[in-house]
């Protein structure tokens, strides 16, 4: 039983957790929803645990106010007497919570020093009937959450103030070449670019970046160049007292730029009182194809390589510079990359063996000459297809040992243990990676998604609506949001936004509509709409010889799980083994072991397994699927029948 359990919405889980610290550290045990097992049903752990509380701390918001659960939390809570308010971000708690004592801390980015705290612990002492740092049980273990003496890093992008403006893309690369060395030679928790570069100008403010992120720590920054002279500006802000750590200025030429950089992290290392490798060894790069390189980076950053031509518009510029340079290990790492995403783009003119040959080539230079390169193992698992699970596996866990902050390895990590049934790794690693990546929407959104993997539908449909009412005009957090609510019965959610699939139009318009025919099949009950799709599906398979895994899984979903699997043995998955498949023909395959995955409860499943390649994975690995003790069958017997018929 914990002394204090910890209401909040789901925008302001890193405050909930800091909460959690500070409780732990005065002596009370505590639950938050970090802790729920996932062999539970969510919403009768969240009940238990609530009427089991001493005491129920509510942290109110405006998207708290508007959750259907927080309020119901409170309701409980209050009709206990054990209700404490604080509102994190000035809005009062809805009617009748408004008429008690909420403590207003709004702003707060974690820190136990607000003036509020004695009044919060001496209420939940009261309610605990125990004196602060009195508990003698062990504190739990919050999930992903830092501790107080865990540090993590942002680096921010640093100001252009040199008097030519078109240098931004020399000041980010700058910054990024920190952050890089920082976080590939020390063991701290670094904030990955894609998510600290997005603060500039006023945005950088210390309480916004660190309520935003996350953070312990922010490196701020400016370049001034001129001509071939260089000054480097940098400071390390503890965003807890708003104050500096280290600041200094660095003055030089383009051809020092490298050892400039590498003072600044060492610097950075030794004010947080950590170890940096040393960097491998280089000679120093020409400025010409030092800015080479940087534009190349800045290309690859800011595109997309399976909608535009960032890949194919990057290349020439890092053949240019290993051409000149073939000592450099991050222009092959990024080159390595870079050919990865054109042969797999689809846009590419070369063959496939041609353009095979080329990522080996300067993904292996790339780790013969740093072995720590993690691009390059990442790149390499690009060209495996997608029914290589053993290798892909070995080069992508290659690539997070390598750099253990590399949210692409994370997130390829998780893509792969969610297609192969083991959902409680992929959402680790989701968790990792969002943790590392939190402006990114496709680590937010693979986080939320495996969220209702492990169970937790109610808090995956709650962070879906967050991030969608976050990212407004991208189309694929509505789709996620509207295909998770109906999957999972979460009715209101999804009528609350089904209208906003009119915003968009083509390609993605068509993705929502079918999202909404899938929708109408599961809710409506209806036999004469369920049986269309069935068609559908076979007229799919006529028409191209294969179908959607996610498809398979959706007609199970609603009623079909039969019919689904017999259109299943009629489709080919042969393109999965084949060099240049079409990894995206599959559709997500880890829809297949969701818990709501019917498709599953029939032992014909196990053959579509088999010919998916996974019943040869999971018997060499001799890693198993989450959850195949709750089928109505022998899993892993028919799985050995399979590779013995």
């Amino acid at each position: 039983m914990a002394d204090v359990f910890i209401s909040y919405a789901r925008t302001t889980q890193e405050q909930a957790r800091a909460v959690a610290r500070i409780l732990v550290s005065a002596g009370f045990t505590i639950w938050i929803d970090d802790e729920l097992p996932s062999h539970r049903a969510f919403s009768n752990v969240i009940e238990e645990k609530l009427r089991e509380a001493k005491a129920v701390i509510v942290l109110w918001s405006s998207d708290a106010r508007a959750s259907r659960w927080v309020p119901a939390e409170a309701e409980i809570a209050h009709n206990k007497d054990k209700l404490i308010q604080i509102s994190l971000d000035g809005a009062l708690p809805p009617l009748p919570f408004n008429r008690l004592q909420c403590e207003m801390m709004p702003q707060w980015i974690g820190d136990a020093s607000h003036p509020s705290w004695p009044k919060i612990i001496s209420s939940v002492a009261e309610l605990a009937g125990k004196r602060a740092a009195e508990s003698d049980q062990q504190p739990i273990r919050l999930s992903s959450t830092p501790s107080a003496k865990e540090t993590m890093l942002a680096v921010l992008a640093f100001d252009n103030v040199s008097a030519d403006q078109e240098l931004d893309y020399f000041c980010d690369g700058v910054a990024e070449e920190i952050q890089r060395t920082v976080a590939r030679g020390t063991d701290l928790k670094v904030v990955a670019r894609t998510s600290s570069f997005q603060f500039r100008g006023a945005e950088k403010e210390t309480g916004n970046v660190a309520r935003a992120l996350g953070v312990s720590h922010l490196l701020d920054g400016s370049v001034r160049r001129g001509g071939e002279r260089i000054r480097i500006s940098a400071e390390l802000v503890d965003c807890s007292s708003h104050s500096s750590v280290w600041s200094d200025r660095f003055d030089g030429t383009l051809d020092d730029i490298f050892e400039l950089q590498e003072t600044i992290a060492e610097s950075v290392a030794q004010a947080l009182k950590v170890a940096l490798d040393p960097p491998v060894a280089a000679k120093p790069i020409g400025p010409l194809d030092y800015e080479r390189f940087l534009r190349a980076r800045a290309i690859l950053s800011g595109g997309d390589y399976v909608f535009d031509d960032s890949a194919i518009r990057a290349i020439p510029l890092l053949e240019a510079v290993t051409s000149a340079r073939a000592d450099f290990a991050p222009a092959w790492e990024l080159l390595a990359s870079a050919r990865a995403s054109e042969l797999r783009s689809g846009h590419t003119s070369q063959s496939y063996a041609e353009g095979r040959t080329a990522v080996i080539e300067a993904a292996e230079t790339a780790l013969s000459l740093d072995p720590k390169r993690s691009s390059a193992f990442v790149a390499l698992a690009m060209l495996e297809p997608w029914g290589a699970y053993t290798k892909r596996e070995a080069l992508l866990e290659d690539a997070l040992a390598a750099q253990p902050n590399d949210t692409v390895a994370l997130t390829e990590l998780s893509n792969f243990y969610w297609s192969v049934g083991r959902l409680r790794d992929a959402f680790a690693m989701a968790e990792r990676a969002y943790e590392l990546d939190p402006m990114m929407p496709s680590a937010a959104v693979l986080e939320a998604a495996l969220r209702a993997y492990i169970g937790d539908y109610q808090g995956s449909v709650s962070q879906h609506r967050q991030l969608y009412k976050r990212w407004p005009d991208n189309p694929g957090m509505l789709h996620h949001l509207l295909n998770i609510a109906a999957t999972t019965g979460e009715w209101d959610a999804y009528d609350e936004f089904i209208g906003d699939i009119d915003k968009f139009d083509g390609w993605q318009a068509a993705d929502l509509r079918a999202a909404k025919a899938y929708a109408e099949a599961v809710r409506n009950e209806d036999d004469a709409v369920r049986n269309h799709r069935i068609e559908r599906y076979n007229e799919v398979v006529e028409k191209t010889g294969t179908l959607p895994l996610n498809v398979i899984t959706g007609g199970g979903v609603f009623g079909r799980a039969e019919q689904a699997l017999d259109i299943a043995e009629k489709a080919s998955y042969d393109y999965i083994f084949e060099p240049e498949g079409d990894r995206a023909a599959l559709h997500f395959p880890g829809t297949m072991f969701g818990p709501w995955s019917t498709i599953k409860n029939y032992p014909r499943f196990v053959n579509l397994c088999a010919r998916l390649g996974l019943c040869d994975y999971w018997v060499s690995s001799g890693i198993w699927p989450d959850r195949i003790d709750e089928l109505p069958y022998d899993f892993k017997a028919e799985v050995h029948k399979t590779l013995t018929t």
